[in-house]
């Protein structure tokens, strides 16, 4: 085996799934993980990101780690919480009353299934009792409440310093540990319930479906309201986030019940460099090099040219700035370093093997934005591929001249609105879509930045794209993000290749 065979053992993936078996050995907890896991009694945490930002790790670690300190705890995804019946009703509340009862009796279930080295004594008949069939509704209900209870560890119980050693892992556990022991440990009894996935409860692109998801979450809440002791986590994308709450069939008042418990899943570059860098030096310890600067042992010399341009960039800085905030995309650019670095027979990767993982991976990039937003728009490759005749880099006017024509290419919809061509209102709204995705994003002068400037990504400011904001949209930069880049120049020079026949064609004929 060489290096890159130890390296992919790490990188192959970057699912929650393909990670579980070293998931130990490679997790860094995120900046919001100590709001996260330090829930007070009877409360809930809704964990807001987007695909590939480690909302899964979190939650499958919050799992590993409660488990191991004997802490009830459940994870539970969508194929758990399911019915024979079939949701017909589309209120809010018959849908509340509906999966409340189908949560509680997925939580017996899963009890019985995930944690029945806990069912002795009274939690044992409980258990029984609550799985019977033919109880009346009231009484299931009390029953399967008195059994989550039972089975819940008194806080008494909890090594609370252990807990959050345990679950900050690599990273420093003194504000975790203050947090455990003043919210989660405050008083009671600890059951934890993280459900995961939770938009493939519905459609997204069905507002009727929209409120399925709704109704889970306020079943989710309802139940930490009447168990104290459960402390619930439920995962959401972004993207699907921005539907709730702005289109979900005149239930956006819901959203004032949620806010203040919404914690939006961010990866900022050190995070990512700390994400990175922790597989490296993982990989570079199976490989018999564990104190040597992990790049060294997989990458050509300590810089590498960018695939789009000549400028010279670190290695963990070319990665995370490609990587669209995401970890999932950092590792998935490594994987696909390792593979060109074999087709080319290179031992190690350079600058050579970086390009042409580039063009492979900001395809599969698009690919990730089409799957991701294709319900709002889609039309949105055919946007994009727009912009292979455009600059990376522009000012407002000149994409606002571009964005204009847009919808000449297409009869194009974005969120159910039809655009028309030579409108700025409707240039706007592709803007405002572009920003979403992060295709393109707006960069502004910030003297405090070591380069002068600061890019606003949508999560930190989603407002930013509108009419109200022109001037600030024009007193910006336009930047296209390096992931797509590689994409684009396929684009072109496909565009070229196809052209080149029918000139040289014309050429002969006169």
């Amino acid at each position: 085996m060489n290096a890159l065979d130890y390296l992919m053992k790490y990188v192959r993936t970057g699912t929650s799934e393909g990670d579980r078996p070293f998931l130990r050995e490679i997790f860094i907890a995120p900046n919001q993980f100590t709001q996260l896991c330090a829930i007070e009694p009877g409360g809930m945490r809704v964990l807001v990101g987007n695909k590939g930002i480690g909302k899964s790790a979190v939650v499958e670690w919050i799992d590993k780690v409660a488990k191991s300190k004997g802490l009830p705890c459940l994870l539970l995804r969508p194929d758990n919480i399911t019915s024979k019946e079939t949701p017909t009703s589309t209120d809010i509340g018959s849908l509340k009353r509906f999966y409340y009862e189908v949560l509680l009796r997925t939580v017996g279930s899963q009890i019985g299934s995930q944690l029945k080295g806990m069912l002795t004594g009274d939690a044992a008949k409980l258990h029984n009792e609550a799985r019977q069939q033919g109880l009346a509704e009231d009484d299931f209900i009390q029953k399967s409440l008195e059994l989550i209870s039972a089975i819940s560890l008194p806080v008494a119980k909890i090594n609370g310093l252990q807990l959050a050693k345990e679950l900050a892992g690599t990273n420093s556990p003194d504000s975790l540990i203050r947090a455990v022991k003043s919210e989660l440990l405050s008083s009671g009894k600890v059951f934890y319930l993280l459900i995961d996935d939770t938009d493939q409860l519905a459609a997204p692109d069905q507002p009727a479906h929209l409120n399925r998801i709704w109704a889970l979450l306020l079943a989710v809440r309802r139940l930490t309201g009447e168990c104290s002791a459960v402390r619930a986590i439920v995962t959401l994308r972004s993207s699907v986030w921005t539907r709730l709450t702005s289109e979900s069939l005149g239930q956006r008042d819901q959203t004032d019940h949620m806010r203040g418990l919404v914690i939006p899943l961010l990866a900022d570059d050190a995070l990512m460099k700390s994400i990175v860098r922790k597989r490296l030096e993982t990989a570079a310890k199976d490989a018999g090099q564990p104190r040597v600067d992990p790049y060294t042992v997989f990458f050509n010399g300590t810089t590498m040219t960018l695939p789009t341009s000549d400028e010279r960039r670190s290695w963990d800085s070319f990665i995370s700035k490609s990587a669209r905030e995401r970890p999932r995309d950092a590792i998935q650019l490594i994987r696909n370093m390792i593979d060109a670095a074999k087709q080319g027979k290179a031992s190690l990767i350079g600058s050579k093997e970086a390009g042409v993982a580039m063009m492979v991976y900001s395809s599969e990039r698009v690919d990730d934005v089409v799957n991701e937003f294709s319900l709002d728009c889609n039309n949105i490759r055919e946007i994009i591929n727009t912009f292979a005749d455009f600059d990376f880099e522009s000012d407002f006017e000149k994409l606002r001249r571009h964005l204009l024509t847009v919808p000449s290419i297409a009869s194009i919809q974005i969120r159910g609105a039809q655009l028309r061509p030579d409108v700025d209102d409707d240039a706007v709204t592709i803007l405002r879509l572009l920003h979403e995705t992060g295709f393109l994003n707006p960069r502004v002068v910030d003297s405090s930045k070591p380069r002068g400037f600061r890019h606003i990504l949508f999560h930190e400011d989603s407002n930013f794209v509108k009419l109200a904001n022109w001037n600030f949209m024009q007193g910006a930069r336009w930047e296209v993000h390096p992931a797509f880049r590689s994409y684009l120049i396929g684009i072109k020079q496909a565009q070229l290749a196809k052209r080149a026949p029918a000139k040289k064609m014309g050429g002969t004929n006169s």
